[in-house]
């Protein structure tokens, strides 16, 4: 597995993966456009995306905006094999360097990612009115 930084020409892949039937269901089906994707990759933080065999199976994007990872959605045929967790250890690392060291997120309650933040050490935060729980990551600097 390779992660390397996102780049604008990899929303497709990430509305492809994204998309994908899951058990986390998002709270929203109206599909991320580009220009958002943009946003978030350039303005408010960065994003990487993991490669095997040139192709992305798994891509994380970050806000510094709003200490928070936007997005952490793996291709479901590469589940289990550690690219969820390389690219959340590479967000988290990336906003600890820009001085942020509580991180949050959301997502769906009683899903295999919740069941991943919690085994990430994530501590589970309050349950939003769109059936998401958020999870909160806190980094003490030495």
């Amino acid at each position: 597995m390779q992660i390397r930084e996102a780049q604008a020409l990899d929303i497709v892949d990430f509305n492809r993966i994204r998309n994908q039937h899951s058990d986390n269901a998002l709270p929203s089906k109206i599909s991320i456009s580009p220009n958002c994707y943009l946003n978030y990759l350039t303005k408010y933080g960065k994003g990487w995306v993991a490669m095997q065999n040139n192709l992305i199976t798994g891509y994380v994007i970050c806000s510094k905006k709003e200490s928070s990872i936007w997005a952490l959605f793996v291709d479901q045929q590469h589940h289990r094999q550690g690219i969820g967790s390389a690219l959340l250890a590479q967000a988290i690392q990336w906003l600890n360097q820009n001085g942020i060291n509580k991180v949050y997120l959301s997502t769906g309650q009683n899903s295999q990612a919740e069941q991943f933040y919690q085994k990430q050490g994530w501590q589970k935060g309050s349950l939003l009115n769109n059936g998401q729980v958020t999870y909160i990551h806190t980094t003490s600097f030495s």
